[in-house]
């Protein structure tokens, strides 16, 4: 025990010292993960986050959620607000589904159970990012020798959410009031500063938007060093999207041609990587939802993916 609070108290002082010994690594991994920020991730979610935040502090998740709600119940037995969350992560991508949930856990508008359970699945990729950097990037990867159609990759992400689902709620425990508690509760955005909803809603949309920024930042000056002093090979790509999702499908997409390529890029973008694991944490402001078991249910996400496309090119066993 001694010894990981030693380890993890010298994790920053080696850190540092990576920086001063490699300057130039550092600002490139740096700039990457910026840009990356800039150019990708910050226009594609901050007008959703902006909008999922409104729509909260105008108490419209009813009005907004009438039409899909009775889908999502079918399917998953959820109350309105749990609806809303999912709808919100599938929609918007990293890291709202978990920000969604432990808000409205947190103001009691979904049950624990209910919430543990959406925890588990409520974040992906946002059909923007699949639908654009990922399906450019498996075309770069598989290099003319097939096309991987958008709803193969799509099915992949979304579908394995309903038996994850079931599997989650049953292992948290079913409560009989678990589809009806909190049906018709409205649901209040937590109160801040004296003033508008809209501007309290967009300083805390930048200010998320500024920790995935930070996050993004390290955990690319990270996937340089890994990059840099491992071995080439596919497993180091892997290792690497594990790590940063964007830079892992990137390096797929320029050094593991073919189908194992596409696999790594699916693995990555389902994952979302330890800078999402961190985000997630970051935006998780309730005690009751686990990190621990959001990283083995990403996993095994990312697992199920990975094996569903495989069989649907099938591909199981090359």
């Amino acid at each position: 025990m001694k010894t990981r609070k030693i380890l993890i108290k010298a994790i920053p002082s080696i850190i540092m010292v990576l920086l001063l010994c490699f300057p130039k690594l550092s600002l490139e991994g740096a700039r990457k993960g910026l840009l990356l920020w800039y150019q990708t991730v910050l226009p594609t979610l901050l007008p959703f986050m902006i909008c999922t935040n409104l729509i909260m502090a105008m108490n419209g998740v009813t009005y907004l959620m009438a039409p899909i709600a009775p889908i999502f119940r079918l399917l998953f037995g959820l109350s309105k607000n749990g609806c809303f969350i999912l709808f919100n992560g599938i929609l918007c991508g990293y890291p709202m589904g978990a920000k969604t949930c432990s808000d409205f856990l947190d103001q009691g508008c979904i049950s624990a159970v209910e919430a543990k359970s959406l925890y588990a699945v409520s974040n992906f990729p946002s059909p923007m990012f699949l639908a654009g950097y990922v399906m450019s990037k498996a075309g770069q990867a598989a290099g003319g020798n097939f096309v991987l159609p958008f709803w193969k990759l799509a099915i992949s992400i979304y579908f394995p959410i309903i038996p994850i689902f079931f599997l989650a709620r049953n292992i948290y425990g079913r409560s009989d009031t678990f589809a009806r508690s909190n049906l018709n509760k409205e649901t209040t955005w937590l109160p801040g500063q004296p003033g508008l909803p809209f501007d309290e809603t967009l300083m805390s949309s930048i200010e998320l938007m500024v920790k995935i920024g930070g996050y993004l930042m390290i955990f690319s000056i990270l996937s340089q060093f890994m990059q840099k002093l491992l071995p080439s090979g596919a497993i180091t790509v892997l290792l690497i999207a594990i790590t940063e999702m964007t830079t892992g499908i990137d390096l797929a997409a320029n050094l593991v041609p073919g189908f194992k390529g596409i696999l790594i890029m699916l693995a990555a973008a389902t994952f979302g990587g330890f800078s999402g694991v961190f985000q997630v944490k970051s935006v998780t402001k309730n005690v009751g939802l686990s990190i621990r078991h959001y990283i083995l249910w990403k996993f095994i996400h990312s697992l199920t993916a990975c094996l569903l496309l495989a069989f649907m090119e099938r591909r199981l066993f090359l």
